[in-house]
């Protein structure tokens, strides 16, 4: 009874170690994961047959240097479609191109979500979201450009009062000025674009649902997510916008790109 006992004791210990390791930080592009969900399995793939497929996949989107080139490996490519156009006006793409899979051993799975790192023939290491779809695995292409529904430039520009979406990097500060200088109604936080080339102040009502679920963890210095952003409708600064809502933690919504 003893040796069972104790044999029960260690497998429970053993299984709490990978749901912890499952339930943890994916790697740029997902930095914080979402309250966990179950695992999804193929019981007909291994490990190994996953990566294989991944790997397959990734090289084709990478070395892909036309947008019709690309579609195929995409999880939503009618969608995906009209968006690319935009990214990349002349239906070219500079192929980044791979030169190793899986390259920091750091697959991370979480539902139908699967992320790996990829080195590229440039030597910059990211990482790229596969997504289960009835066609098989498929890559998240907005995740991988940092994608948000009207350029950074413009969006500065113009202030629009409307809200639009962004996937942004996000640290905790305390800047309260202008249209937002009580601090004891908004919660500061600094948003980087994905590229590093602009960044706001964004602004939640203080002790709301929205800036809890904003807010990073303890030891956390910036997380990925993803935003709906405004100015105010008398905006009087171009670097101070609210935070209307969130649409997903990290920068893969996983029922579809938003």
């Amino acid at each position: 009874m003893m040796l069972i006992t104790g044999g029960l004791l260690f497998s429970g210990i053993v299984a709490g170690m990978v749901v912890s390791m499952i339930g943890g930080k994916a790697p740029v592009v997902v930095a914080k994961p979402v309250a966990p969900s179950p695992v999804v399995k193929d019981p007909q793939r291994t490990e190994a047959e996953l990566i294989s497929e991944a790997e397959a996949l990734a090289r084709k989107f990478l070395n892909a240097s036309t947008v019709d080139e690309m579609l195929g490996t995409l999880r939503n490519p009618d969608l995906a479609e009209s968006r690319m156009r935009a990214f990349y006006p002349e239906g070219k793409i500079e192929a980044p191109g791979m030169s190793q899979f899986n390259s920091g051993a750091a697959l991370v799975t979480r539902g139908k979500l699967h992320s790996f790192s990829v080195l590229t023939r440039d030597h910059e290491e990211k990482s790229l979201a596969f997504i289960e779809t009835p066609q098989g695995l498929r890559i998240d292409w907005e995740s991988w450009v940092g994608w948000s529904d009207i350029p950074w430039k413009e969006f500065l520009s113009t202030k629009p009062a409307g809200s639009h979406v962004f996937r942004v990097i996000l640290a905790s500060v305390d800047y309260y000025n202008f249209g937002f200088a009580d601090d004891t109604k908004w919660q500061s936080y600094r948003l980087e674009s994905p590229d590093g080339e602009h960044s706001v102040y964004g602004y939640a009502e203080k002790n709301s649902p929205l800036s809890a679920k904003l807010r990073p963890s303890a030891g956390d210095q910036a997380v990925l997510m993803t935003l709906a952003l405004k100015f105010p409708p008398d905006a009087r600064s171009g670097s101070q916008v609210e935070i209307e809502r969130l649409v997903c933690e990290g920068w893969v919504e996983e029922g579809g790109p938003p």
